[in-house]
Protein backbone atom coordinates (compact mmCIF):
# COMPACT_ATOMS: atom_id res chain seq x y z
CA UNK A 1 0.00 0.00 0.00
CA UNK A 2 1.53 3.50 -0.84
CA UNK A 3 1.73 6.19 1.53
CA UNK A 4 -0.03 9.25 0.23
CA UNK A 5 1.96 12.63 0.99
CA UNK A 6 0.34 16.27 0.56
CA UNK A 7 2.42 19.15 0.28
CA UNK A 8 2.07 22.44 -1.10
CA UNK A 9 2.19 23.75 -4.41
CA UNK A 10 4.78 26.19 -3.09
CA UNK A 11 6.60 23.55 -1.64
CA UNK A 12 6.45 21.26 -4.58
CA UNK A 13 7.53 24.45 -6.77
CA UNK A 14 10.88 25.46 -4.07
CA UNK A 15 11.95 21.52 -4.32
CA UNK A 16 12.09 21.35 -8.24
CA UNK A 17 13.68 24.69 -8.13
CA UNK A 18 16.44 23.36 -5.57
CA UNK A 19 16.65 20.00 -7.66
CA UNK A 20 17.16 22.35 -10.87
CA UNK A 21 19.51 24.60 -9.12
CA UNK A 22 21.97 21.66 -8.00
CA UNK A 23 21.92 20.26 -11.79
CA UNK A 24 22.49 23.41 -13.36
CA UNK A 25 25.13 24.88 -11.63
CA UNK A 26 28.78 25.17 -13.72
CA UNK A 27 30.50 22.31 -11.88
CA UNK A 28 34.14 23.04 -10.80
CA UNK A 29 36.60 21.41 -12.85
CA UNK A 30 38.73 19.25 -10.81
CA UNK A 31 42.14 18.07 -12.08
CA UNK A 32 46.08 19.23 -11.62
CA UNK A 33 46.26 20.86 -14.97
CA UNK A 34 46.89 23.78 -12.88
CA UNK A 35 50.04 22.84 -11.00
CA UNK A 36 51.14 19.85 -13.61
CA UNK A 37 54.48 19.24 -14.16
CA UNK A 38 55.45 20.65 -17.50
CA UNK A 39 58.45 19.62 -20.17
CA UNK A 40 59.69 23.46 -19.47
CA UNK A 41 60.18 23.10 -15.83
CA UNK A 42 62.14 19.46 -16.85
CA UNK A 43 64.01 21.61 -19.78
CA UNK A 44 65.14 24.22 -17.70
CA UNK A 45 66.97 22.31 -15.56
CA UNK A 46 67.96 20.04 -17.71
CA UNK A 47 69.98 23.41 -19.38
CA UNK A 48 71.26 24.20 -16.28
CA UNK A 49 73.44 21.49 -16.69
CA UNK A 50 75.27 22.13 -20.09
CA UNK A 51 77.34 19.31 -20.53
CA UNK A 52 73.61 16.99 -19.46
CA UNK A 53 71.84 19.09 -22.17
CA UNK A 54 74.88 18.29 -24.64
CA UNK A 55 74.15 14.83 -24.18
CA UNK A 56 70.12 14.61 -24.20
CA UNK A 57 69.80 17.08 -27.39
CA UNK A 58 71.87 14.26 -29.19
CA UNK A 59 71.03 11.16 -31.49
CA UNK A 60 73.34 8.33 -31.47
CA UNK A 61 73.75 5.55 -33.98
CA UNK A 62 75.01 2.86 -31.79
CA UNK A 63 74.83 2.65 -27.99
CA UNK A 64 78.85 2.24 -28.63
CA UNK A 65 79.89 4.96 -31.05
CA UNK A 66 79.85 8.88 -30.87
CA UNK A 67 78.67 8.82 -34.57
CA UNK A 68 75.71 11.01 -34.28
CA UNK A 69 72.19 8.92 -36.33
CA UNK A 70 70.54 9.46 -39.43
CA UNK A 71 67.77 10.98 -37.77
CA UNK A 72 70.29 13.86 -36.07
CA UNK A 73 71.56 14.71 -39.19
CA UNK A 74 68.50 14.73 -40.99
CA UNK A 75 66.75 16.75 -38.37
CA UNK A 76 69.19 18.25 -36.78
CA UNK A 77 69.19 17.79 -32.53
CA UNK A 78 66.31 17.92 -30.50
CA UNK A 79 65.49 19.78 -27.58
CA UNK A 80 66.58 18.06 -24.02
CA UNK A 81 63.37 17.98 -22.66
CA UNK A 82 63.39 14.38 -21.44
CA UNK A 83 64.72 13.04 -17.87
CA UNK A 84 68.35 11.62 -18.62
CA UNK A 85 69.96 8.57 -17.54
CA UNK A 86 73.97 7.66 -17.77
CA UNK A 87 73.34 4.80 -20.35
CA UNK A 88 72.03 5.30 -23.72
CA UNK A 89 68.50 3.74 -24.37
CA UNK A 90 67.50 2.91 -28.00
CA UNK A 91 64.10 3.79 -29.77
CA UNK A 92 63.97 2.42 -33.44
CA UNK A 93 67.47 2.95 -34.95
CA UNK A 94 68.49 6.15 -32.42
CA UNK A 95 70.04 5.80 -29.38
CA UNK A 96 70.26 8.68 -26.86
CA UNK A 97 70.69 9.38 -22.75
CA UNK A 98 66.42 9.59 -22.54
CA UNK A 99 65.20 6.73 -21.28
CA UNK A 100 62.47 5.97 -23.69
CA UNK A 101 60.44 4.08 -20.88
CA UNK A 102 60.22 6.79 -18.83
CA UNK A 103 58.05 9.17 -20.00
CA UNK A 104 56.59 12.58 -18.79
CA UNK A 105 53.01 11.37 -18.26
CA UNK A 106 54.29 8.63 -16.16
CA UNK A 107 55.96 11.17 -13.89
CA UNK A 108 52.77 13.53 -13.99
CA UNK A 109 50.57 9.95 -13.04
CA UNK A 110 52.87 9.53 -10.09
CA UNK A 111 52.67 12.09 -8.35
CA UNK A 112 48.84 12.72 -8.79
CA UNK A 113 48.36 9.01 -7.30
CA UNK A 114 50.75 9.91 -4.47
CA UNK A 115 48.83 13.27 -3.66
CA UNK A 116 45.54 11.46 -3.87
CA UNK A 117 46.83 8.64 -1.43
CA UNK A 118 48.14 11.19 1.00
CA UNK A 119 44.17 12.10 0.92
CA UNK A 120 42.97 8.44 1.67
CA UNK A 121 41.37 8.69 -2.42
CA UNK A 122 41.94 6.73 -5.37
CA UNK A 123 40.18 9.24 -7.92
CA UNK A 124 39.66 12.92 -7.59
CA UNK A 125 35.94 12.56 -7.49
CA UNK A 126 36.29 11.31 -4.15
CA UNK A 127 37.59 14.65 -2.89
CA UNK A 128 35.19 17.43 -1.52
CA UNK A 129 36.32 20.67 -2.83
CA UNK A 130 38.60 21.75 0.00
CA UNK A 131 40.26 18.15 0.46
CA UNK A 132 40.65 18.86 -3.81
CA UNK A 133 42.74 22.66 -2.90
CA UNK A 134 44.97 20.51 0.28
CA UNK A 135 45.72 17.59 -2.45
CA UNK A 136 46.61 20.30 -5.45
CA UNK A 137 49.33 22.08 -2.46
CA UNK A 138 50.43 18.53 -1.67
CA UNK A 139 50.78 17.46 -5.50
CA UNK A 140 52.64 20.55 -5.72
CA UNK A 141 54.95 19.98 -2.76
CA UNK A 142 55.72 16.34 -4.53
CA UNK A 143 56.39 18.39 -7.46
CA UNK A 144 59.04 20.45 -6.29
CA UNK A 145 60.78 18.20 -4.27
CA UNK A 146 61.10 16.02 -7.43
CA UNK A 147 62.53 18.95 -9.64
CA UNK A 148 64.74 19.42 -6.49
CA UNK A 149 66.19 16.07 -6.33
CA UNK A 150 66.33 15.66 -10.23
CA UNK A 151 68.50 19.01 -10.37
CA UNK A 152 70.83 17.71 -7.22
CA UNK A 153 71.70 14.51 -9.70
CA UNK A 154 71.93 16.04 -12.44
CA UNK A 155 74.55 18.30 -10.73
CA UNK A 156 76.28 15.31 -9.66
CA UNK A 157 76.11 13.66 -12.83
CA UNK A 158 77.18 17.23 -14.63
CA UNK A 159 80.49 17.11 -12.06
CA UNK A 160 81.29 13.42 -13.28
CA UNK A 161 81.35 14.32 -16.92
CA UNK A 162 83.23 17.43 -16.38
CA UNK A 163 85.56 15.00 -14.49
CA UNK A 164 85.87 12.79 -17.53
CA UNK A 165 86.75 15.58 -19.74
Amino acid sequence: MDDTITISKTELEKMIAEAISRNSLPRQKKDFRDVHLSDDEVKKINMKHPLISKKLSRRFASQITDEPSIDEIRYGRTKPDSIYTRKRYGKGNTYGYAHHKIYLQDILDNLRRISLAVMGASVIKDLDDDEFEYCLAIYEEFKNLFLNLYDERLSIENKILENME
